[in-house]
């Protein structure tokens, strides 16, 4: 069964105590700035629930050509590209993570699962990391091995161009350059929306893993 959990409402964040970090998993992760110790359940959003037709709700709002050639971010090594330079012949996954949200970790965690399989299909997976140092995302990435490249954005211009309130989020942009899906990191749900947009079969894509989501 896929696990229902929050997302990451994105801000910038200080350290979490122990305590802090046993409330926030106990209800799911809902970070803020200047938040209580230990924040009440909120209840999940109407737009943000798991499925093909509420996971492109607001995509329409969004320029993506426009967006795919402005949104030009570094690596780890610090080449800069346009996410546009990334597209594959057949789309691009993009999934919004930060270093301090839990369920980030999760699907960072499992996107070289994820990328392996959408890769098959000439569809290239990229992690962009959101509102952090370039010190602390250079420093977390290189502590592990997540198989698939990562960029950045230290600031919310990304976050704010792609209309982003909470990580992790995945975005997949089909070979037209339109979005297929957007909404919660349920691969199950991912896998769908990319199905129907490389026209294949529906199972075709497997996935070894489930990812995060909410409801």
């Amino acid at each position: 069964m896929t696990s229902r959990w929050k997302p990451c409402q994105f801000s910038q964040v200080a350290s979490l105590t122990a305590a802090t970090l046993v409330a926030i998993l106990a209800v799911g992760c809902q970070s803020a700035e200047n938040s209580p110790p230990a924040p009440a359940p909120q209840p999940a959003s109407p737009t943000a629930a798991p499925g093909p037709d509420a996971a492109t709700l607001g995509a329409a709002a969004l320029d993506v050509s426009k967006l795919l050639d402005e949104t030009r971010l570094p690596d780890l090594e610090g080449a800069v590209r346009s996410l546009r330079d990334r597209m594959g012949p057949k789309g691009l996954l993009v999934v919004f993570v930060d270093t301090h949200c839990p369920f980030s970790a999760t699907a960072i965690r499992e996107m070289s699962s994820v990328a392996s399989v959408l890769a098959k299909h000439e569809v290239p997976s990229v992690l962009l990391n959101v509102g952090e140092p370039q010190a602390t995302v250079v420093r977390f990435y290189a502590q592990r091995q997540v198989g698939i490249p990562v960029i950045y954005d230290t600031g919310k211009a990304a976050l704010t161009a792609w209309a982003v309130t909470s990580t992790p989020t995945p975005i997949l942009i089909d070979s037209a350059g339109a979005v297929a899906y957007r909404g919660n990191a349920v691969w199950a749900d991912v896998g769908a929306a990319a199905e129907k947009s490389l026209k294949l079969p529906a199972g075709s894509l497997k996935f070894t893993v489930q990812g995060t989501g909410f409801g």
